[in-house]
């Protein structure tokens, strides 16, 4: 599965270049090689022949095992009870391994997370770091606020204690607290307004920020509003869906929302550590992008000397 390591030696890093992570939903994988060759396409767009690490959420039966051959990736697939979309992540083996002891143990039947922690390989040395990094592609329930603030508290509980490393990506169903609608009152489809709704205790409702919350809690940085306020990358939080032509009614009025606009559905966040790391975060939109999937992809590329400098700094790891 994974390649021997041909050294353990350390020594300075110099110029390693980067590598790129592509996040996606891509509907219930309708239309799979269409996202394979934008997928490709993407991380050509910044040096790379494939990306070296992805999440994916809605493959369908079969579809881990194409996505992992086309593109020469491990994958780790997180099998449903019950037939139906399941999420994935795949890691370039050249420049991870998983640790084979972790096993996750998610109570989910649909959508459960899938989840691994991985090792970085020094590209140089073949170095294996000293610190783990949990990656996890999640896709939250769609219609109980309370579930996805448990699954969220799940994959933070279980993959991310204290001085250690995580990624985790995908569809939170749910807003930030600064890009949430003021209200989901006047949205036509009654049942989408409920399913993205907290109830509060004198029977009113507002809209569901309450898994941004708990990561930032936890101190976790998410990617997009980080390039675009801190990296200063314009558009890189904007919104992953759209009102396409069965969504009408679930449209939010340019009244209800905030001033800055919504938030993304879709979202990755990491450790603080692991940001600085970041070099860009997109969100490409273009018809053929749009073409193959309800949600829009996020294209994160990362300086690969200061992600070594991270995941290979001696900490203290405090095991709970």
């Amino acid at each position: 599965m994974t390649s021997t390591p041909t050294t353990t030696r350390r020594g300075s890093s110099g110029d390693l270049g980067t590598f790129v992570h592509v996040g996606w939903n891509i509907q219930h994988g309708w239309k799979l090689s269409d996202a394979i060759d934008q997928m490709r396409r993407f991380a050509q767009q910044h040096g790379a022949e494939r990306p070296q690490l992805l999440t994916l959420q809605e493959l369908q039966e079969g579809q881990a095992d194409e996505v992992a051959g086309r593109f020469g990736l491990e994958p780790v697939e997180a099998p449903n009870v019950r037939p139906g979309s399941r999420n994935a992540l795949f890691f370039a083996p050249e420049l991870f391994e998983a640790d084979p002891d972790w096993v996750a143990h998610a109570e989910e039947i649909r959508h459960r997370p899938a989840t691994a922690k991985l090792t970085t390989i020094h590209p140089s040395t073949g170095a294996r770091s000293r610190r783990q990094l949990a990656v996890a592609s999640v896709h939250l329930d769609f219609g109980n606020p309370e579930n996805r603030a448990r699954q969220t508290r799940w994959v933070l509980a279980n993959m991310y204690k204290d001085n250690r490393l995580i990624v985790v990506q995908g569809d939170m169903n749910s807003w930030t607290d600064w890009g949430a609608p003021s209200t989901l009152a006047n949205v036509a489809d009654r049942a989408f307004a409920l399913d993205r709704s907290i109830i509060l205790p004198d029977g009113t409702t507002r809209p569901d920020d309450m898994p941004h919350r708990i990561m930032a809690a936890r101190g976790l940085v998410e990617l997009g509003r980080y390039a675009a306020t801190v990296l200063g990358q314009s558009g890189a939080d904007r919104p992953t869906t759209w009102d396409g032509p069965k969504k009408h009614r679930q449209r939010i009025s340019d009244a209800d929302c905030p001033p800055g606009g919504l938030s993304a559905i879709d979202r990755a966040y990491v450790d603080p550590d692991l940001a600085e790391a970041l070099v860009s975060a997109t969100t490409p939109a273009e018809p053929q992008v749009q073409a193959v999937s309800d949600h829009l992809p996020q294209v994160t590329v990362w300086n690969m000397q200061r992600w070594w400098e991270v995941v290979d700094a001696e900490v203290e790891i405090i095991n709970h």
